[in-house]
């Protein structure tokens, strides 16, 4: 009987993804046109593979991480600040800055990850509402901002529903493993550098999970 319950309790929460779980939030100060959609998603969640489906059904798409790229460039917004806050140890020789230096100067000291993402965060958040104009422009209905760091950013102010792609953290660890090539303790300790699944699901408008065929994903979707 015990597991006859389980497996409706499951059954009924694999229902729920990929439906509107709490209704979207209503800001007067954000645009009505393009309707705005933030995904997010910790490492390995298939956060990605959903935003192209999303791009496949005509949504315009911003990827937060080309963007915290491009702000890193020479020429780019936060290069300057960034430079001058931890030093000229982090450029490669043809002086740009060699983001593995700068991970391994800020990762687990929360001191420092806060004064780099004091400078880059912002820059970030000012390019994805140019985005969101250019959407605009285009005449696009549909915004999807893919952003990892969505919730920890505070951008959920920038979009109207936010979507969080969810996975098992084992299922993650074996994904992060044979993508990145990282041993298994290295997979671990960056999950756990990340918020957990309940604390994104608390704050998300639809839940997502990609840990069966992709058809199953597509219908989510």
């Amino acid at each position: 009987q015990n597991e006859e319950e389980k497996i409706s309790s499951s059954s009924l929460r694999q229902r729920l993804l990929g439906t509107l779980l709490r209704p979207p939030r209503q800001d007067p100060t954000l645009p009505s046109r393009p309707y705005v959609i933030g995904l997010t998603g910790g490492t390995g969640s298939g956060k990605t593979a959903i935003a192209k489906l999303l791009g496949h059904l005509g949504a315009f798409l911003i990827d937060a991480d080309k963007l915290g790229h491009a702000v890193y460039v020479p020429s780019g917004p936060a290069y300057e600040q960034v430079v001058a806050a931890f030093g000229a140890e982090i450029l490669n020789e043809d002086g740009t800055i060699n983001r593995k230096v700068l991970g391994a100067k800020v990762f687990g000291n929360q001191e420092r990850l806060k004064s780099l993402t004091d400078i880059v965060w912002p820059e970030m958040a000012r390019m994805v509402k140019e985005q969101i104009g250019e959407a605009d422009a285009q005449g696009k209905a549909v915004c999807v901002l893919d952003a990892a760091v969505l919730l920890e950013a505070g951008w959920q102010d920038m979009v109207h529903e936010v979507w969080t792609a969810i996975i098992p953290e084992e299922e993650a660890v074996k994904r992060i493993m044979a993508r990145d090539g990282l041993s298994e303790e290295a997979a671990r300790s960056r999950l756990q550098s990340q918020m957990t699944n309940s604390q994104r699901v608390e704050q998300s408008q639809v839940v997502l999970c990609t840990l069966w065929e992709p058809d199953v994903t597509r219908k989510q979707v």
